[in-house]
């Protein structure tokens, strides 16, 4: 809801106070010789303890603003929502209903007489809730809200050789993700824009993460490094992504060929499995980043999960880009 606006008043001092920094090196376990220590469980959690304070404050800082504007309007704290957000309401039209009904025919019991009207109901409920969406942005920018929370950022220590850019750019995006993810191929135009729009200020970086339930990606993952021995992995990459149909190993060894691959030095890397423990590897440590889906991103250590718009990758580039 507020997820843009920084807040004014809260101070990174209540900040410390409300919300801990989880970082101890007391056992949370033991098995025998084997110790588990909170700060490898907070590493693995941090991500989901910035969600969850990130939600607090939003709640009381709506609910601050809120009391402003009773105050300011003298209208009672639970009616001024309702009442100062009726501007932003849209009337919901005949034609607007007919339009949802086309579009979710398959999913709309036609026959049922009341349907209509139980569409308009739902239509208005939701422009009900954009119009207080609206009003909190309103108020928010009327007040200068401003969050001082950042968010976490996180070390990512494995391999960058399958990188590309300027080692010493000063954004690095590493991108754990799976071959035969369709958010992860939805994800490359996105970054080729970047490429485009920043050029040498950002460096990219490929990590593999294969997803237990896509038993075809590990031998992908394994021929894209097949491909790096013939100094061709980002060939062989943006093959996977753009034009495989199949990632079955004979379909593996067909794209070899197109991409300008020894077919036989491919063909024996394949069949080795060599590159299988680095595959393993690489996702340990995403397990450890607290990884569960893909592609998931890190920018200079700032997680962004999933088939993220280029709005969102700008709006950090950008912000990591400032001087200080």
């Amino acid at each position: 809801m507020m997820k843009p606006i920084k807040m004014l008043f809260l101070s990174s001092l209540v900040a410390l106070v409300l919300f801990p920094t989880f970082v101890r090196a007391e056992p949370a376990a033991r098995v025998g010789d084997w110790t588990l220590d909170l700060t490898k469980v907070d590493a693995m959690l941090s991500g989901q303890i910035h969600e969850l304070r990130m939600e607090k404050i939003e709640a009381e800082v709506l609910d601050h603003l809120l009391e402003l504007e009773a105050k300011a309007n003298k209208i009672p704290k639970e009616q001024v929502e309702d009442k100062m957000a009726a501007k932003f309401v849209t009337p919901v039209t005949e034609e607007q209903v007919n339009k949802f009904m086309e579009a979710n025919k398959e999913k709309i019991p036609a026959k049922d007489p009341a349907i209509k009207e139980k569409v308009k109901s739902f239509l208005e409920d939701q422009a009900r809730k954009n119009a207080k969406a609206k009003y909190h942005e309103e108020i928010a920018s009327k007040y200068k809200v401003e969050i001082l929370l950042e968010e976490p950022r996180y070390t990512v220590t494995g391999p960058q050789d399958l990188s590309r850019g300027l080692a010493n750019a000063p954004v690095t995006i590493v991108e754990f993700s799976d071959f035969e993810c369709p958010y992860c191929r939805k994800a490359q135009p996105v970054l080729g824009q970047l490429k485009t729009a920043y050029g040498d200020k950002v460096r990219f970086v490929f990590r593999h993460y294969p997803l237990p339930f896509h038993k075809l990606a590990p031998k992908a993952s394994e021929a894209s490094m097949c491909a790096n021995e013939q100094n061709k992995f980002w060939e062989y990459h943006d093959a996977l992504f753009t034009e495989s149909q199949s990632l079955a190993e004979d379909a593996l060894k067909e794209l070899a060929k197109k991409v300008g691959l020894d077919a036989a030095k491919f063909d024996e890397c394949i069949k080795s499995s060599r590159h299988a423990a680095r595959i393993a590897a690489d996702a340990a440590e995403g397990k450890q980043l607290g990884i569960t889906g893909t592609p998931t991103f890190f920018v200079n250590g700032i997680k962004m999960v999933g088939a993220v718009p280029l709005e969102n990758f700008k709006e950090v580039i950008d912000r990591e880009l400032k001087p200080n």
